[in-house]
């Protein structure tokens, strides 16, 4: 028992010290904020772009929850190095007052939301900027930000591939998901919005949405990191059939 014991605290540290030394190896990738303006207002993104990667690359939004910045949420998700890893652009939008539109909004009319609007134009900028996979489109979020999430997979169903909702609630206004949608749905096990999400997978089951629901022990309400490969592997196993859609 004690050689099992000092076995397992080796391997343990031993892998600590690797991710560490992982962890804080330099970007090989470009990484710059930017602004835009919507609607006359100034937004802000900040987006990562590995220097080697497979063209045309996927891309991934990543929505911050309340209170958090595109710097904050990269800092605590660490999802710049799972980025260049494996060859995605990454781009973390800022919300106007760190909160996306989520509250009491209209599901008939989600083109008036701003941050809809925003999403249309950065979307749009970053077509034009980067050699973009435009089947591969990916959304991920955490808290507010994987509310919103669900919003923009509403009012844009034609555009995202599969999301990543993190500790946070589809609203309620929008009603049915879209079954062309495939999500993943993870929360810590001592998150008291857990259950709720839980809940919610069963019921989007039922509708014949797809859903994988990952419920992590012993986190509270806060990004999983080390969940973050196994988002990956889900978001990239899922394209849009664009030539489909683009049928009359």
């Amino acid at each position: 028992m004690k050689r099992f014991l000092i076995g397992t605290l080796v391997l343990a540290l031993t892998a600590s010290i690797t991710w560490w030394l992982l962890r804080d190896r330099p970007l090989n990738a470009d990484v710059h904020a930017h602004e835009l303006v919507v609607g006359g207002a100034t937004r802000i993104y900040r987006v990562v772009v590995p220097h080697e990667s497979t063209l045309p690359m996927p891309i991934v939004f990543a929505f911050h929850g309340i209170g958090d910045s595109p710097a904050s949420m990269a800092a605590y998700c660490l999802l710049d190095r799972l980025a260049v890893d494996n060859g995605f652009v990454l781009v973390y939008p800022a919300a106007q007052n760190s909160m996306w539109s989520t509250v009491n909004i209209d599901p008939t009319n989600l083109d008036d939301n701003p941050d809809v609007q925003f999403f249309d134009a950065l979307y749009s900028r970053l077509a034009l900027e980067q050699d973009i996979a435009l089947d591969r489109v990916y959304l991920a979020g955490m808290s507010n930000g994987a509310s919103f999430v669900h919003v923009l997979a509403t009012a844009r169903p034609n555009q995202i591939a599969a999301l990543v909702a993190h500790s946070g609630l589809r609203p309620r206004e929008l009603g049915r998901c879209d079954d062309s949608i495939p999500m993943m749905l993870l929360a810590g096990a001592d998150d008291s919005v857990a259950p709720m999400m839980e809940s919610n997978a069963e019921l989007y089951r039922t509708a014949g949405c797809t859903v994988e629901f990952v419920r992590v022990p012993r986190l509270a309400h806060e990004w999983s990191t080390r969940h973050n490969m196994e988002m990956w592997r889900f978001l990239s196993a899922h394209a849009r059939n664009t030539a489909e859609e683009a049928e009359p």
